[in-house]
């Protein structure tokens, strides 16, 4: 058995368009029986209501909204599912002693990504991509801008020197199964799992199989 399977996979949603991109995500980890932790930025909250229609709760009563809108109801998934706020820096996740499979910022703000880039550690999401990159862990960017700009492309280069790869929410043509927005999705969320180490998520036929 892979021993990261214990270890939770952090998963942080920022104010950038494309917030389904990360509940599905949560979605697909959790089916797997994996363990999630989940950080929502301030600014998610007002994007996650106008894209998804969905308001969510502070506190404890978060967690329930988002299984709730997930259609994973059974216990076993509110058992695997952590939530924190981006203001709580004594969490877990910002200590490098927190053992994770790895963290994902989907989607992955311009904001948040200059300040990653910089060094900058002042919320939890920021502070737990940088104990990631320290620790020398998994972290999957997924940048939701279009066009990038030359300090967008810098930041992003910096970034992957410093260990972390770069999964934009790209279009996918060359199997049928991708040409409808849930395929696209399945696409994009398929491809960090592969990253992860879990590629038996079932998101996507592969080429030659």
């Amino acid at each position: 058995m892979d021993t990261l399977t214990q270890h939770p996979t952090i998963v942080a949603i920022t104010g950038a368009t494309g917030s389904i991109l990360g509940f599905r995500l949560v979605k697909a980890l959790l089916e797997l029986g994996e363990p999630t932790g989940l950080i929502i930025s301030g600014h998610s909250y007002q994007v996650i209501l106008e894209e998804m229609k969905l308001t969510l709760p502070p506190g404890s009563e978060q967690k329930e909204s988002i299984l709730n809108y997930l259609n994973l109801t059974d216990l076993k998934y509110k058992n695997l599912l952590q939530c924190y706020s981006n203001k709580q820096l004594g969490a877990p996740p910002a200590s490098g002693t927190y053992l994770t499979r790895g963290m994902v910022i989907i989607p992955c703000s311009m904001a948040t990504l200059g300040k990653m880039a910089s060094g900058i550690s002042d919320n939890l999401v920021t502070r737990a991509a940088d104990v990631t990159i320290k620790e020398a862990r998994k972290l999957i960017v997924v940048p939701r801008e279009s066009p990038f700009n030359q300090i967008h492309l810098e930041n992003m280069l910096r970034l992957n020197q410093a260990g972390a790869l770069m999964i934009p929410p790209v279009l996918s043509f060359y199997q049928e199964a991708f040409k409808s927005l849930d395929g696209q999705i399945n696409y994009t969320i398929g491809k960090i799992l592969d990253h992860l180490g879990l590629p038996h998520h079932g998101l996507f036929p592969r080429w030659g199989t």
